[in-house]
């Protein structure tokens, strides 16, 4: 049996399909909390949002509800709410790449 999987070259690094690079939106990250998850009511869009609004993380694409701890960032004159402190920290680092998408 030895024999075959190394003919067959079994789950190597080497013939394992290549990964697919992650979109900002498909972003996820299991190391933070979130926010609430998001009530199934009207989701406003980033930067329109206030506490108790549902909004999409603009990082991680995840909808969840707006409270009052919320991390957020000021930028262009909007208050940009995000799930965690991680999508937050990445935001900061550069909001276009996160605002510019379609």
């Amino acid at each position: 049996m030895l024999g075959f999987v190394f003919a067959c070259g079994g789950n190597t690094a080497e013939n394992a399909p290549p990964a697919t690079p992650a979109t900002p939106a498909a972003e996820h990250h299991d190391d933070h909390h979130h926010g609430k998850p998001a009530s199934g009511g009207p989701v406003k869009a980033p930067g329109e949002a206030n506490v108790g609004d549902t909004t999409k993380c603009p990082v991680s694409g995840e909808e969840f509800v707006v409270e009052a701890t919320s991390p957020k960032v000021e930028h262009g004159g909007k208050t940009y709410y995000l799930c965690c402190g991680g999508c937050k920290k990445k935001f900061e680092e550069n909001p276009a790449k996160f605002l510019n998408q379609s």
